[in-house]
């Protein structure tokens, strides 16, 4: 059985928007082509590191783990900035749902679990999240 209550609802719609508006700013500000090749590119050296270490190659395997971090490094380094773009929406938010319904209690039953706000909220983001990112073809 599931019961929703009135704060229930306004935490869920709320959730849903935070997700609407990480999606959209990841997509606009991340280049997916960019993170796609590295990623492949990445797989590559993880391969090129298999086969260093099977084969005893201690130069080529420093060499390919070499080329990781930097990559990798640098894939961080890019989808980091959609976490500075939503990092002040996402604190005011959280403090205001915190100051409301922090002492709430309950906010939702979900089939003889008994939710707070806090994890009434994780659960339709990463939800919404999943379908968003699916939908927006963000990575």
């Amino acid at each position: 059985m599931i019961e929703i209550t009135e704060a229930g609802y306004i935490i869920a719609l709320i959730s849903i928007g935070l997700a609407i508006m990480s999606a959209l700013v990841r997509k606009a500000v991340l280049d997916q082509d960019k993170m796609r090749e590295t990623k492949e590119k990445l797989k590559k050296y993880q391969e090129e590191m298999k086969k260093a270490t099977k084969s005893g190659d201690t130069k080529r395997l420093q060499k390919s783990q070499a080329e990781m971090m930097k990559l990798t490094m640098e894939n961080l380094k890019h989808s980091f900035r959609p976490t500075l773009i939503t990092f002040v929406p996402f604190i005011l938010v959280f403090t205001w749902l915190k100051d409301q319904y922090g002492s709430a209690g309950t906010v939702v039953s979900l089939f003889g679990f008994n939710l707070g706000w806090f994890w009434w909220y994780l659960l339709c983001a990463m939800t919404v999240s999943l379908i968003i990112n699916k939908l927006l073809e963000v990575s």
